[in-house]
């Protein structure tokens, strides 16, 4: 059994024979993992190698911070914490970025002629050797969790300063006045570190994902290559690359995407994984001539669904506990409906995480599949070999399913199918593209589904969209929030306190004011008082008038809440939602 992360590391009992025991073996005598765990952990170093501590990290046999702190306590060398201090400049330019990630080690410090350097194997000889050799200074070692240092190397190495050094090494790679030769690509793992491309497009992509961009574009120009970043919904200029250096960072964005990098006349899709502070991240690649040379945009997506929760997306406690209850009934369709880029896939990904995944037979129809759940199986729709939403929906009622996740509702077959699929005993959830909750009713109409079929299968509609939230580091109170209610043409409302907050902005939120996103909701409830307006082909203002009746927020009036708790700003509110209804 392991011990409480917070718990000392227990010293270890005395060894009569006088024989060193393996650092693996003191770890199950001071009671840190069990001998199990130490069997299958040295299994698994055999098949693929590291160090034992980094293989009982993966496994998930013990915490990082632990074996850190065994290990410095055998080095008798400080543990630090890497992640709390900031690496100095003056100590980065000491290490090369390539030695720096060979011998995993980070440069903190240097104070006269001693550069302090976290090393996750302080044991490393070598590697203290080559340190001061390569800096030519007195190398003070102190360590950290391996995952942390690797996590610092990619953060202060991939710095804007850094990236304009890469830019200016590659410049002078004799084999870029030839964009059509390939050879600079043609590199092992191993010597990627000293390829100036490679580290230039590395750098750019781990710099965006650090940012929280959700998409990279990679513009071509006549005289440049121009690369913006989409943070929380918003394009933010980067940096510029020459134009000699464009057809070279395609091809590389290219062969990480397996992409064709002869063709350079059609559009292309494709994809690619990047490690980033040790996560996995998933990227989604698409090429596209224009005038001046293809256009690559990368869509960042985040490579674990299990930490997408409900509340974490911005739902208030009774709207959660109203979609939580109708998540739990056995049968029916549930919608979530907004415009593209609103987080409707996230928010069906986040549902899936509230069911009991294990008890449930539960299948998705994609396109594309953007994250990766355990024990969930998904499949990709391929509409060019006949694989479309109605034709994988009509062979998954075959396959047992309890629950179905249904990517897009598209069309009258895949909306037909669905509700049928819901009469006859299955949990349907799915997207739809309509301005509000009342909408969607008209529009499943619209597209041919029979009205008597609804009442009895469509029990919940979430309309959403997503709003940037106020920066904590710079965000400050309105001194007079009655002013910017009448600026705003907007009415304060009565059962709101008067109170609004703005970013003032900062270097945090890139002087935005605005940092992260979170969803305005309003969940539709729809229940018998429904079943006749259905019938008889009602507009959408008067599902809306009978929802409001029974009590349901609008998005709007969501949206002023978290205006009025310090979460968004009205301008904001108002730019994903401009009229006030």
């Amino acid at each position: 059994m392991n011990s409480p992360a917070n718990a000392p590391a227990p010293e270890p009992a005395p060894n009569p024979s006088g024989k060193k025991k393996l650092f693996g073996e003191r770890l199950v005598e001071a009671g840190i993992i069990s001998a199990q765990q130490l069997d299958l952990a040295l299994r698994q170093q055999q098949r693929k190698g590291g160090l034992i501590g980094q293989v009982l990290v993966e496994l998930g046999f013990v915490e990082a911070r632990k074996v850190a702190e065994c290990v410095a306590k055998e080095a008798q060398v400080p543990l630090v914490d890497v992640t709390m201090q900031r690496a100095e400049d003056a100590a980065l330019k000491r290490i090369p970025y390539y030695m720096a990630r060979q011998f995993v080690a980070l440069p903190l410090s240097l104070q006269g002629q001693i550069l302090t350097v976290a090393l996750a194997n302080p044991f490393n000889i070598f590697a203290v050797d080559a340190l001061q050799n390569e800096s030519g200074l007195a190398v003070e070692v102190v360590t950290a969790p391996e995952t942390d240092i690797i996590n610092g190397i990619e953060k202060y190495y991939s710095s804007a300063e850094n990236i304009e050094a890469t830019i200016a090494k590659a410049m002078d790679v004799s084999n870029l006045e030839v964009p059509e030769d390939e050879s600079i690509f043609n590199l092992t793992e191993a010597d990627a570190a000293e390829a100036p491309v490679i580290r230039l497009v590395s750098h750019i992509l781990m710099r965006a994902v650090d940012q929280g961009a959700s998409d990279i574009h990679f513009e071509p120009e006549e005289r440049i290559m121009r690369i913006r970043t989409r943070i929380d919904g918003v394009l933010f200029q980067d940096i510029l690359i020459p134009k000699v250096m464009q057809s070279a960072v395609c091809t590389r964005l290219k062969i990480l995407a397996e992409l064709d990098v002869a063709e350079t006349r059609l559009p292309q899709d494709g994809r690619a994984t990047l490690r980033v502070r040790g996560k996995q991240i998933n990227l989604r690649v698409s090429s596209l001539p224009t005038r001046h040379g293809e256009n690559i945009v990368i869509r960042v997506l985040s490579s674990d669904p299990s930490l997408l929760r409900l509340r974490a997306l911005g739902f208030a406690e009774d709207v959660y506990e109203k979609y939580n209850d109708l998540l739990n009934r056995p049968f029916g369709v549930i919608l979530v409906t907004g415009p593209t880029g609103s987080g409707k896939t996230t928010t069906l990904y986040a549902a899936l995480n509230e069911l009991p995944t294990m008890e449930l037979s539960i299948f998705t129809l994609e396109d594309p599949i953007e994250y990766q759940m355990a024990v969930i199986r998904q499949t990709q729709i391929r509409e060019d070999v006949g694989l479309t939403f109605a034709a994988g929906l009509r062979a998954l009622l075959r396959q047992d399913p309890d629950v179905i996740l249904v990517g897009e509702t598209r069309d009258t077959e895949t909306a037909t199918l669905m509700v049928r699929a819901a009469l006859t005993g299955h949990m349907v959830l799915s997207t739809l593209h309509t301005n509000d909750a009342a909408g969607a009713m008209p529009r499943l109409i619209d597209m041919g589904v029979e009205p008597y079929l609804l009442p009895a299968s469509l029990i919940g509609i979430m309309a959403q969209r997503l709003v940037r939230m106020i920066c904590p580091r710079c965000k400050q109170e309105v001194k007079s929030p009655e002013k910017l209610y009448d600026q705003m043409g907007l009415r304060p409302p009565k059962n709101l306190a008067l109170r609004l907050y703005q970013g003032i902005g900062c270097q945090e939120c890139r002087f935005s004011g605005h940092k992260g996103r979170q969803g305005i909701f309003e969940l539709m409830l729809v229940d018998d008082k429904f079943h006749d307006p259905i019938v008889r082909r009602a507009g959408s203002p008067e599902y809306a008038r009978i929802a409001r009746e029974a009590g349901m927020r609008t998005m709007f009036e969501d949206g002023l809440i978290k205006a009025s708790n310090g979460s968004t700003t009205l301008g904001e509110l108002l730019r994903v939602i401009p009229t006030t209804e």
